[in-house]
């Protein structure tokens, strides 16, 4: 196949690829949401009657008969919601008559279930039952904490205040203080990332280009804070996950993720406007390690290139099945093979610790094999390039086709 029609032959696949994503979008947001009143029964499992007296809030009366409004109100239930890690998470939350929350049950989640199993191994959500609508519900002050899924236990804990605070300031009128704005949080993690992205785009110009060993030093120096920080300390990835939640729409509250919002726009944007990636290049925390063991390994590109281009094509089917069931499903980790959270924060299935293990020994004989024909985020790299190179090209001329598609071939760094 010649290189003309090899474009016009991936170009199709693009518009294939764009068809089926939305048509998986259409399909996820008209899949029936699951009946809420099994799990409101089960929060409050005492009434026989549970029966709507305003907007989410459900009474539960003692007695099923012709006039349950007459009889005596056992207690409410309702529905908090929270955006965690992957998206948006329900409970049903049951609520004595004092205020106290008698019954607590998950109704959906699209959390990483590795890192949710962390809170469900501290016993969450049961030891919740009994906290009172004053309680913060703030870990380390009036529930426990736990490390490594700080996300996901957040999600939980704002869910169920939000369904408490409503039964008791709209059914109960208990004394409920007002919300309070929420902070702005940039903190360490934020500053680094900032740091490791102006570097990234320092080391992009011409004058440290010019300087070989300045460049080479910038770069390792990002690659070691990246790897050790962003990794290691703060263990806060950019996965397909990430994409997946914005396609589907869950925005989580800029004020508390922050960071969150500086990966992706600091990712993105590049992409969009020079068709670079900082972030890949220079301080992926899993693209570093890769490099560490380079040096270790005396890592060369071992693939033939004969062989490169259907690997990689794997690599973009893979990430499509992953973009279209997590639309199809509305749940951004339904499929997640990523390993950067087993690496850094020893968590995952089996198959992510196995397949973590071929890629670490792979790293030291071949370059960046995770990056180069695994990673899903390169193929979201790939499609957007290619999709702004077709768009450039079609108004240009045959020569600015030709610089386009040169540049193309260089791919993002992992």
């Amino acid at each position: 196949m010649n290189n003309k029609k090899k474009k016009k032959f991936e170009r199709i696949l693009g518009v294939i690829a764009l068809v089926t994503i939305i048509a998986a979008w259409i399909g996820g947001a008209l899949r029936q949401e699951a009946d809420l009143l099994p799990f409101l029964k089960e929060a409050l499992p005492g009434p026989e009657v549970l029966k709507p007296v305003s907007a989410g809030i459900y009474a539960g009366y003692a007695a099923k008969e012709s006039k349950d409004q007459d009889k005596p109100v056992i207690g409410y239930a309702a529905i908090g919601k929270a955006t965690g890690y992957g998206g948006p998470m329900r409970v049903a939350v049951g609520v004595d008559l004092s205020g106290k929350i008698s019954g607590i049950t998950i109704v959906d989640h699209k959390e990483t279930i590795p890192f949710f199993r962390k809170v469900l191994a501290k016993e969450f959500p049961g030891s919740l039952i009994g906290k009172s609508y004053s309680h913060s519900f703030l870990p380390g002050e009036d529930v426990d904490s736990v490390s490594g899924a700080t996300l996901s236990l957040n999600a939980l804990l704002n869910s169920t205040r939000q369904a408490l605070r409503q039964v008791a300031g709209k059914t109960l009128n208990l004394p409920v203080e007002p919300e309070k704005a929420k902070p702005l949080c940039f903190g360490l993690p934020e500053l680094i990332l900032l740091l490791l992205f102006a570097a990234g785009f320092a080391g992009y110009s011409k004058k440290i280009k010019q300087k070989p060993r300045i460049q080479k030093t910038m770069h390792w120096v990002s690659r070691i804070m990246g790897m050790l920080l962003l990794g290691f300390v703060y263990t806060i990835p950019l996965s397909i996950i990430n994409i997946n939640s914005l396609l589907l729409g869950y925005w989580p509250d800029w004020h508390t993720h922050l960071y969150w919002y500086m990966l992706i726009v600091g990712v993105s944007l590049p992409l969009i406007l020079i068709e670079k990636s900082p972030y890949c290049d220079t301080f992926c925390p899993f693209g570093s390690t890769q490099e560490v063991l380079k040096v270790i390994g005396g890592a060369k590109p071992r693939i033939p290139l004969k062989y490169h281009s259907y690997m990689r094509w794997i690599q973009r089917s893979l990430a499509w099945a992953a973009v279209v069931l997590a639309l199809l499903f509305r749940n951004p980790a339904h499929v997640n093979v990523e390993v950067f959270g087993t690496f850094f924060n020893l968590t995952g299935t089996y198959f992510q610790f196995g397949l973590l293990a071929v890629v670490l020994i792979a790293a030291l004989f071949i370059t960046r094999p995770w990056c180069n024909y695994l990673c899903p985020l390169r193929a979201v790299s790939d499609y957007i390039r290619s999709m702004k190179q077709w768009i450039r090209g079609s108004d240009s001329h045959r020569a600015d086709g030709q610089k386009v598609r040169r540049e193309g071939r260089r791919g993002a760094g992992g």
